[in-house]
């Protein structure tokens, strides 16, 4: 479906397909809407336009923004490229929903009033991991603190809200570990729906392990986006032997999280390091206990006999599956979803039933969220 195609056509396709998707037959949904069925009928086959009042009814009826039914994308639906460690540990209804869920976020920043668009740098993917291709991706992860603005020596406090920042949507879900299968998070690209990072927050994976992945994830993203695909058997996601695109991957989140110069501010002439030092390091820096560990001893930190001895011990106490002193407060999940749905119902662009569905609230306390959005716009308008 091109950019050029009849809006009436257009509108009336979305309008079928949102109407089909609620579970509405045709007579049912113009009897709900208080037209005939046939007028609804040329509506959706593009003979007979929309007015506006009658595109807000429908937008409530189906649970959509008004913007769904007229905001032209490249193609109608917006194929996502998907990208997973471990495909086999999403099975299709989790992958389609939360892939629909993107699409949504999508449709709620034009309702609000924003333009789609993913925030990611211009980079060219590697496929390599060698000594020049690493080098690369710490410079490419230099640039991106700049970038975002956290400059080369303050920790980052919430890499999520970070990302959200550059309009990189990070949504969370649970998937339990099963069958010695770890799916820690997937992201997902297209042109026209933007970029997403999707972590896995189930209870048995620390905050550090959720804060590593959303970077991961981003570098993904970065590098290897315009060529996405699901790894085959063969991709190897761990060990000596992980492939080359996880080694650019995990070089970037380390070197994003933990770059050299604030790892210089920070730790200081240590000396002889002890696992002290290293829980008081990541927890400052907010990365795992085994991430900081490889930080150290890439910057020289560590020889080679002290970072045996290091892991040694970090093994033998179950650091390297229990973090010790473990973060507490989690990223900032959700909150630019909230401020989006905020900005579109103040705009008049988004059902209440559909801002609901975006964030996972029902009625109920969708209509509290209401009541707090108006009394804080009467707030506003008095000061």
């Amino acid at each position: 479906m091109g950019l050029g195609m009849d809006i009436k056509i257009l509108m009336g396709a979305r309008a079928r397909a949102a109407r089909e998707a609620a579970g509405l037959i045709q007579s049912a949904a113009a009897e709900q809407l208080g037209i005939a069925r046939q007028t609804l009928a040329s509506m959706e086959q593009g003979r007979v336009p929309f007015d506006g009042v009658q595109l807000v009814d429908i937008a409530n009826l189906y649970s959509r923004p008004v913007t769904y039914f007229y905001n032209l994308r490249e193609s109608d639906g917006a194929a996502i490229a998907f990208r997973a460690d471990n495909p086999e540990s999403v099975d299709a209804a989790l992958k389609q929903r939360l892939l629909d869920r993107l699409a949504a976020i999508a449709d709620l920043e034009v309702a609000a009033g924003l333009d789609v668009n993913h925030g990611l740098p211009p980079t060219e993917p590697l496929s390599k991991a060698g000594h020049r291709e690493l080098n690369i991706v710490r410079s490419v992860a230099q640039e991106e603190r700049g970038r975002l603005g956290v400059g080369d020596r303050a920790p980052v406090s919430d890499p999520v809200a970070l990302l959200e920042s550059i309009d990189v949507r990070v949504i969370p879900f649970e998937l339990e570990p099963g069958g010695g299968n770890l799916l820690s998070g997937f992201s997902a690209f297209s042109e026209s729906v933007g970029a997403g990072v999707f972590v896995n927050t189930h209870p048995s994976l620390s905050i550090e392990h959720q804060i590593f992945c959303a970077m991961h994830e981003y570098a993904h993203l970065i590098f290897h986006r315009v060529v996405y695909r699901e790894p085959g058997d063969g991709y190897r996601t761990r060990g000596k032997h992980a492939s080359p695109e996880e080694k650019i991957a995990n070089t970037f989140a380390g070197t994003f999280l933990v770059p050299a110069a604030a790892l210089r501010q920070h730790a200081g002439p240590l000396g002889r390091i002890s696992p002290t030092d290293v829980i008081r390091l990541k927890r400052l820096f907010r990365v795992s206990f085994t991430g900081m560990l490889t930080r150290l001893y890439q910057e020289g930190y560590l020889d080679k006999a002290a970072n045996g001895r290091l892991w040694s011990i970090c093994k033998a106490r179950g650091w390297d599956k229990q973090e010790p002193e473990p973060l507490i407060e989690p990223p900032a999940y959700g909150r630019r979803t909230e401020a989006l749905a905020r900005a579109a119902w103040e705009r008049g662009e988004a059902s209440l039933a559909f801002i609901g569905e975006v964030l996972g609230k029902d009625r109920k306390v969708m209509r509290d969220l209401v009541s707090d959005w108006e009394q804080d716009a009467q707030l506003d308008a008095v000061h």
